[in-house]
């Protein structure tokens, strides 16, 4: 592995550049203060069961696993930790100085974010992460179409941007139940980000219309004492207009469908139980 001193940007600690042997990126390492370390705004919660498992092992064995961080925009700006933050805030708790970091460009962080794998994510955490980092593309690339290769690895799937939307409005929404259906009809659009932002926000609020259909049904049931744990799954199963389509689907006319059967089972809500619709 090639390797060699980085020359030190002012006022910035010194680094060693070295090539990542895979895809021959440059890349430098540097041993950081911990005070001008700071986790990026895209990362998810962190899990404080985590966060004590870490402290534990790095008390055991020591710091070994760098954190990976962009560099700052301007001297004297934190460094923006992109993978690592449980091992960051570990560090923190144990009182520590200064930490060992792997610099890489925007462009590379952008891509790790969805994959971060410290800990599986669940489909709320990654469609947060997702919607993140989809409006800054908008941001600084309105233009960029929305199934530009740099969005593509940016975003894991185009449907958690439009969960994540929905999740801003509701948190209490049953994302998972939904998202058979959205992989089937919501993938990425050829439009530019600037109208796509619109669009998903559209598709968002009829994803949140067919969960508060879901919630009124289920409701409904429950009074009738045929309520169990999974009513809502097997409601939105009733109302699925996709179960047997394999192929890319329109996301109007699914959710279009999907509504009427749900508004079909306001007026009868008994008629989930008796099979598959």
């Amino acid at each position: 592995m090639a390797s060699k001193t980085q020359k030190k940007p002012a006022g910035e600690p010194e680094g060693l550049t070295f090539v990542e042997p895979h895809k021959k990126q440059g890349l430098t390492f540097m041993m950081l203060p911990t005070d001008r370390l700071q986790v990026i705004a895209h990362q998810r919660k962190p899990s404080d069961t985590h966060v004590k498992k870490v402290t534990a092992s790095i008390e055991r064995i020591g710091f070994l696993a760098p954190v990976v961080v962009v560099p700052p925009a301007d001297a004297g700006d934190p460094y923006l930790i992109v993978d690592g933050q449980h091992r960051f805030l570990a560090a923190q708790a144990l009182g520590m100085k200064e930490l060992p970091a792997v610099v890489v460009p925007f462009e590379v962080a952008r891509k790790m974010l969805g994959l971060n794998v410290e800990r599986e994510p669940n489909i709320r955490e990654r469609s947060s992460v997702a919607l993140s980092i989809y409006r800054e593309l908008v941001a600084v690339e309105p233009d960029l179409p929305e199934d530009d290769g740099q969005v593509l690895d940016s975003i894991e799937q185009a449907h958690y941007v439009t969960l994540g939307l929905a999740y801003e409005q509701s948190g209490r929404l049953s994302g998972s139940s939904f998202e058979p259906i959205l992989k089937k009809c919501d993938g990425f659009q050829d439009d530019p980000l600037s109208k796509t932002l619109p669009l998903r926000e559209e598709r968002a609020a009829k994803v949140l219309e067919a969960d508060r259909a879901v919630k009124e049904i289920a409701a409904a049931l429950k009074e009738t004492g045929a309520w169990h744990q999974f009513i809502g799954q097997q409601i939105i199963g009733y109302a699925n207009p996709l179960k047997r389509t394999r192929k890319q689907a329109s996301f109007d006319e699914t959710f279009e469908k999907m509504l009427a059967k749900l508004e079909e089972l306001k007026e009868k809500p008994e008629k989930v139980l008796g099979g598959s619709g």
